[in-house]
């Protein structure tokens, strides 16, 4: 029988009671670090330029439409280092003009001076300023310009659509203009517009109010497809411009009305077909098609005939590479529509965009 090594026993318990401790030390350690919080960032560096605006939102409250509202914006360097503007640009209607100077240093300031072009406008209108410039924090500093927009003369609508009224027919909107100015002496002065096709006529207002009721009359004579005209009213306090625009579908309709032959590859041919159909009680022949571009041609195939025509558009082999453009013109026998064109467009070869 073997002798028990008391101290064997001893030194083995010291041992695991060393190893004990050290764990709770350490994850004693490992807890602390957890809950202590994280060390603050780096400050930025004091030598940085740093824009600072003095006044980035302007508001002008309200003004008259025609008016033009100016306000000039201050720029601070605050920072350490020589702050530069490269550019500064602005959304649409409003213009801005070069930055008094474009290198600041530290502690200087620079004007930049705005105009709002209020003609046309209505209502709350924003215009927002951006000046770029070498801070690396504020790369893209914005101004803004806001306010309210009042008009003394209303028109409602403030644009009229004619969309697709069958030719020969005759339709009429109406147009109600008010005058909300102070004054009491408010006159419609002379109503203009391009298109002879488009009648505008004018009477009092049935309720009272100070302005007139207009009559937008599109006459028969109006030409099949597309149209856009603006109405001028000149007052003898504000002008107003009404937007009148809409589509006239005649006897003869094109289905798609446009070509497009897309990215063609290098030296290949493409087809596209239109279909040409009459609407017209009578029938309609084609007598002639051509194009303005000699590397497109078309040919006609009746499917029903005076009613209903295939158009077969092709684009011929070996046509040189780049960028297409042109028409087709599509003659015909109706009194109406003796004509009709469609463009065509695509690019042969490698789109270069």
């Amino acid at each position: 029988m073997r002798p028990i090594l008391f101290g064997s026993v001893g030194g083995a318990l010291r041992t695991a009671i060393a190893l004990l401790t050290v764990a709770v030390v350490v994850t004693t350690i490992a807890v602390a670090q957890a809950a202590a919080p994280a060390a603050p960032k780096a400050a930025p560096s004091a030598q940085q330029p740093k824009v600072e605006l003095l006044d980035p939102v302007y508001d002008f409250g309200s003004v008259l439409e025609g008016k033009p509202v100016s306000h000039t914006f201050k720029v601070r360097n605050g920072g350490g280092a020589d702050l530069v503007i490269d550019h500064v640009q602005t959304t649409c209607g409003c213009t801005v003009a070069e930055p008094s100077r474009k290198r600041l240093k530290p502690g200087e300031q620079a004007e930049i001076a705005a105009t709002f072009d209020t003609h046309y406008q209505k209502g709350h209108r924003q215009r927002v300023i951006t000046l770029f410039s070498n801070d690396p924090r504020t790369p893209a500093a914005t101004m803004t310009l806001q306010g309210d927009v009042k008009v003394e003369v209303d028109a409602s609508p403030e644009e009229i659509a004619f969309n697709k009224i069958r030719q020969g027919t005759e339709q009429t909107r109406e147009l109600a203009l008010t005058y909300v100015g102070k004054g009491k002496d408010f006159k419609i002065e002379k109503i203009s517009n391009s298109s002879p096709h488009i009648k505008v006529t004018q009477a009092a207002r049935k309720d009272g109010k100070p302005g007139a009721m207009l009559t937008v009359t599109m006459l028969k004579s109006m030409p099949a497809g597309p149209f856009d005209d603006t109405i001028d009213i000149a007052t003898n306090h504000q002008s107003v411009q009404v937007h009148v625009f809409g589509r006239i579908v005649g006897d003869l309709t094109l289905d798609p009305a446009q070509v497009s032959f897309g990215i063609v590859p290098h030296g290949q041919g493409a087809t596209r077909i239109l279909r040409l159909t009459n609407a017209a009680a009578g029938a309609v022949q084609i007598t002639e098609i051509s194009s303005t571009n000699q590397s497109v041609a078309a040919k006609v195939d009746s499917v029903t005939p005076g009613k209903e025509y295939k158009i077969t558009v092709e684009l011929r082999k070996g046509t040189p590479d780049g960028e297409l453009r042109g028409a087709l013109s599509i003659k015909t026998d109706n009194p109406r529509q003796p004509s009709l064109s469609v463009p065509f467009y695509g690019v042969v070869g490698s789109f270069k965009g």
